[in-house]
């Protein structure tokens, strides 16, 4: 029969050495758990190697299209007449530009003013105004309405074309406003009623073409280029003045615009490039001495393609072969830098070179680079591959530490009922032998009298 307290009877520390026993019996528990905490740091590295493969798939990505070599900066010498923009199809040049006037929005207001914008009531049922901004237009009911639920209606109409009305107040009394949200001619008012007109609205936008009075061509914005050619615009903004410049004007006045080719942000991804590609060996390198040490074959794998492609030379028909000629170079410990006043005369010098050097579609280094980071990232290939053959070899050792974890179970009750059951035969014989001394003593005792 079991002791509810092990070790009672015989003195035997049962607990500890059951204890003792199943930390032998753990070893291989332990074993896993370490082999475990090592594939989950793996899986960890090959994530965050995957991580550092993508950002510098995202760098060489800027380098792999010629429309992304042909970038122009357009600069102005007046900021407060007019600010500007490039596209990559712009050329370089130097521009003046004199801006007359700007475009303006059509405003009207009034005639007739109202004692009130809440009581009186505005013509009959059933009048209407349609309003026309440009060639759109929309009707708004205003018959029997106030004057502030007639702003109202024609603010919320669903089918505003591009107006806004507002209530102005002066001396005379309260009166209604209108104004175009866009600017020019093209989006000049025009408005005709159904029945009388409540409001008689006039335009409020003066002559400014002196032709003798007001013209919807007088809300449109007039700038010279070169002291001699007229561009007329309905907008502030001009995109087609200059081929691949846009023009926001400001404010009246002289400014000169320069567009040049940028060779500052092609250089900048050339060594965001660099920065990313080193960053990912550094990474690799320390990653084959530590965490991967045992699993460095995918590692190495990429590191030797990538240097492939770097060493091979590009032929595109241009003067640069390789990256190696714009400035870049190897580092003894497999990462690149760049020399910068290198890099920028080879842009500035050749940039038609340089863009096929890195973006020629068959051969660029960089549209080579893309396609292998490519093939790494991709789902199942080398590193998908290989944290999918981790996690999975992660799941076997955790149901192989189930399978054992049960056991132990199995084998720490038995133990403890071996040794239970010894304490209660030890106990026994304990007892059995401290009975047989007394009679032992007892008889002694007899002889002796």
């Amino acid at each position: 029969m079991a002791l509810s307290t092990p070790g009672v009877g015989s003195g035997l520390d049962i607990g500890g050495i059951v204890d003792k026993l199943m930390s032998i019996e753990r070893a291989p528990v332990s074993k896993i758990d370490a082999r475990m905490v090592e594939l989950k740091a793996q899986v960890s590295a090959y994530g965050s190697l995957k991580s550092a493969v993508s950002t510098f798939r995202d760098a060489v990505d800027k380098l792999s299209d010629t429309s992304k070599f042909k970038v122009f900066t357009a600069t102005t010498s007046k900021a407060d007449v007019l600010t500007t923009s490039a596209s990559s199809t712009a050329g370089k040049g130097l521009y003046n530009i004199n801006v007359q006037r700007l475009a303006e929005n059509h405003r009207m207001a009034a005639s007739t003013t109202y004692a009130d914008t809440t009581t009186t009531i505005i013509g009959s049922g059933g009048d209407t105004v349609n309003i026309s901004v440009g060639t759109s237009n929309f009707s708004v009911a205003f018959g029997g309405k106030t004057l502030a639920q007639v702003r109202d209606a024609i603010n919320s109409a669903s089918n505003n074309a591009g107006v806004t009305a507002s209530i102005l107040k002066d001396d005379q009394g309260y009166r209604l406003s209108l104004s175009s949200n866009g600017t020019g001619s093209e989006k000049a008012l025009t408005l005709s009623y159904s029945g009388a007109d409540p409001f008689a609205l006039n335009t409020l936008n003066t002559d400014r073409d002196s032709s003798g009075g007001f013209t919807n061509a007088d809300l449109n914005a007039v700038v010279t280029l070169e002291n001699t050619f007229t561009v007329t615009s309905s907008s502030n903004t001009l995109t087609d003045a200059i081929e691949g410049v846009s023009l926001n004007l400001v404010g009246t006045g002289t400014s000169t615009v320069k567009v040049d080719r940028d060779t500052g942000s092609v250089s900048a991804s050339v060594q965001n490039m660099t920065k990313a590609y080193s960053t990912l060996v550094s990474l690799m390198t320390k990653m084959k001495g530590e965490v991967l040490k045992s699993d460095t074959a995918a590692v190495q794998t990429i590191q030797e393609q990538l240097r492939n492609v770097l060493s091979t030379n590009v032929s595109t028909g241009g003067a640069f072969t390789n990256a190696f000629q714009v400035g870049v170079s190897t580092q003894k410990n497999g990462t690149l830098s760049v020399d910068t006043s290198v890099l920028t005369s080879a842009v500035t010098n050749d940039p038609e070179s340089f863009a096929n050097l890195f973006a020629n579609a068959d051969t660029g280094l960089a549209v080579r680079l893309r396609t292998l980071a490519d093939s790494f990232l991709a789902t199942g290939a080398l590193l998908d591959g290989r944290a999918q053959g981790l996690s999975s070899a992660i799941q076997s050792a955790q149901d192989q530490k189930a399978r054992m974890e049960q056991r132990l179970v199995i084998v720490q009750a038995r133990l403890t009922k071996q040794f239970n059951s010894l304490d209660s035969l030890v106990s026994g014989l304990t007892r059995t032998g401290s009975a047989v001394t007394a009679q032992l003593d007892l008889l002694t005792a007899q002889m002796k009298k």
